[in-house]
């Protein structure tokens, strides 16, 4: 960590007009959430899909020997797809009879189908000094210093909003498949507070003579970058304390 203070530091001084009037090392607190999730494919509908919809739309089925009969298509591979049919939402049995549901019926009209997959889950990063979630954490943060906690951290917890969740969750994980087909996280099953890590900052609070302007800079270590964020917070609360006590320093050295 001493090496990177020193880095940042010569990266700063590279102005001549910025001088370095204080530095500090703390730490920002980062929740670490276990997310589950189920994602379907997006593709578009083969005509033997769109063939079986329209069948049980038009006509009355009671088992996969009937379609097979007039789709002339082998009746274990039709009942298989019956079966994923079924799971998908797009059919049901009503009375002994398959009868197609309003998303079978939607997707039949789009000519999109829609495969849900497997469970799967991931880890989320959030951090309440920013209210924000990060897709990824650094795993370079390790320090054997004792670290205080930002001042201005951000006390409580994280309100459970499956619509914000969802919609971190669709930012990072939709894609296409190897098939470029379309896959996209259709909702949410678990998402789990697990423990709380701290991200060490270091700070410069910074005075540039030509311009005459107090700033502060922030490395933060878990995003391996300067910290817009934490550094407006910073000089929103302490800039015009700065300037009082810098200024007051100077007049009694002259």
């Amino acid at each position: 960590m001493d090496k990177l203070m020193n880095q940042l530091r010569a990266q700063l001084l590279e102005n001549p007009a910025v001088e370095i009037k204080d530095t500090a090392g703390w730490s920002i607190p980062v929740n670490i959430y276990d997310a589950s999730f189920v994602r379907v494919k997006r593709s578009k509908m083969d005509i033997l899909i769109k063939m079986m919809l329209l069948a049980f739309e038009e006509t009355d089925i009671r088992r996969a020997a009937n379609l097979t009969e007039m789709l002339l298509v082998d009746e274990l591979f039709i009942d298989d797809l019956m079966k994923k049919m079924q799971r998908w939402g797009l059919i049901r049995l009503e009375k002994s009879i398959f009868k197609l549901t309003g998303k079978g019926r939607e997707q039949l009209e789009s000519g999109i189908i829609e495969e849900e997959l497997d469970e799967e889950w991931t880890e989320l990063f959030y951090s309440a000094a920013h209210d924000e979630f990060w897709s990824e954490k650094s795993n370079e943060t390790e320090t054997d210093k004792e670290w205080s906690v930002y001042r201005y951290e951000q006390v409580g917890e994280l309100d459970k909003d499956d619509e914000r969740i969802l919609e971190v969750l669709s930012e990072q994980e939709n894609r296409l498949d190897e098939n470029d087909f379309q896959t996209i996280v259709a909702h949410v099953h678990r998402f789990e507070k697990r423990t709380v890590e701290y991200a060490p900052c270091l700070e410069f609070q910074l005075y540039n003579k030509d311009q005459d302007i107090f700033y502060a800079r922030v490395w933060n270590t878990c995003l391996e970058r300067w910290d817009d964020k934490l550094e407006k917070q910073i000089e929103e609360e302490e800039r015009v304390e700065w300037r009082k006590r810098w200024m007051e320093e100077k007049e009694e050295t002259e």
